[in-house]
Order: C-alpha cells, then structure tokens, then sequence
C-alpha cells in the first residue's frame, strides 16, 4: 500500500499516516483483465481504493450505444463523489483493464477515519469538489461545440494536466471518439487538419500543442 502517498485522497500524509488511518483489518479484492468491478446502477456501498491497476469507465445509454467516459489509474479513488449521495446509484460500468487490486471500505469505517484525522477530511472535500469540477467540464465537452473545439478542449485540460505543451494522451482514437460522441474517421480527420493548421504536431499518442492561443479560442468560441 506504499503507492496510497500519491493517492490524492492521501495527500500531504506520510506512509505512517495512512497505515494508521487505514489499519490492518481490512482486505483486498482481486480482479482480472474484462472484469465487471462495478456495473451501472448498483448502489455505492463501499469506497473503493484501486491499490493495483487500471479500470475502465463507461456509460451504456438505454438506445444500448456505450460511451467510453474515462481511465483510471492506481492510486486512486472510485466514485468518491456519489458515495455520500442520497441516490448513490453507480452511474457508469466500472471495468478492469488489467489486473486490479481493490481495497473496500465501508461507510461506517471511512466515518471513523474522516473524524479521527483531518488532513484525510480535507483531502476528500478537495477531491470531491475537484471531480465535480472535471465532471462539469465533460458534460460540456460532450454536450456542446464542434469536434475541433472538443479535442482542443481534450488538449489543453491535458496540457494543463501535464503542466507542459508536450504530453502522452492515455485514450486510443477509438476511445477519443466515444468520449467525444463522434465517429473514428471524423476524429481523424479533424485532428489531421488541426496539425496542417500548425495548431499541434502528433505521432501516435504523443502532442505538442503549437499554438495553445488559438486552441483556447476554438474551444472558448465554440461552447
């Protein structure tokens, strides 16, 4: 449980720290690459630590199309937002990319350890309001704007991410194209004319963003 220090929920708390707000009593689940950690709509019972591994978000409409919503990445936290929500009904299907190690914790248990340290309470206030924020920002990258203004939109949040105009991207064009509600060969096609334009440059899942103040226009004109 070493790696929890990067978790954001445990941010700023040393390695004693968390093993003292944690404990030994709790056990772990394991999961397989394909595995159903969470499907859409069960109810939130347990936080859910991903100690191990990656895990795949989707939406499935009721039409029966899947939307790809995001990844994540271990360390981290799943559905933190909706695990003190009167309705706290899974919104997505929760996947397991490749192996995953999962540590469940129960509400009554993470009471306890919200009360008993406060750097633990601030940290799940912060992270809560800085999902609600990220959450915010893909409705409005999926709802409105042209495909352009979408992945410029997509580039700068992860440019902002990286802290640097040169960055890895962690979806496959398939996946940008879900997310994004558009077809493949259309999003292909919008990122070849942005880099002919001299806004990017790319190779594979490696950006450079060239002219970061247009990009921001396109985005801010285009919702």
């Amino acid at each position: 449980m070493e790696n929890l220090i990067y978790c954001p929920l445990f941010e700023n708390m040393s390695i004693e720290e968390i093993q003292k707000v944690i404990g030994l009593q709790y056990g772990t689940r394991n999961y397989s690459p394909g595995d159903i950690i969470l499907s859409q709509g069960d109810e939130y019972q347990y936080l859910m630590l991903l100690l191990e591994g990656e895990v795949s978000n989707s939406m499935t409409h009721v039409s029966g199309k899947n939307m790809f919503i995001e990844t994540i990445t271990a360390p981290g936290v799943l559905a933190p937002a909706i695990f003190y929500a009167d309705n706290n009904k899974v919104p997505v299907d929760v996947t397991a990319v490749g192996r995953v190690k999962i540590l469940p914790i129960s509400k009554v248990e993470f009471n306890y350890m919200l009360q008993s340290n406060p750097k633990l309470l601030k940290n799940f206030l912060k992270m809560i309001s800085n999902r609600s924020s990220f959450l915010s920002t893909k409705v409005r990258t999926l709802c409105f704007g042209t495909i352009k203004s979408k992945i410029a939109g997509y580039l700068l949040e992860t440019s902002l991410d990286h802290n640097s105009n040169i960055f890895d991207i962690i979806h496959t064009q398939q996946e940008l194209a879900d997310m994004f509600g558009v077809t493949r060969p259309a999003l292909a096609k919008t990122i070849k004319d942005m880099i002919d334009q001299g806004l990017i440059s790319s190779k594979q899942k490696n950006f450079k963003i060239i002219n970061k103040q247009e990009l921001a226009r396109i985005f801010r004109d285009s919702n």
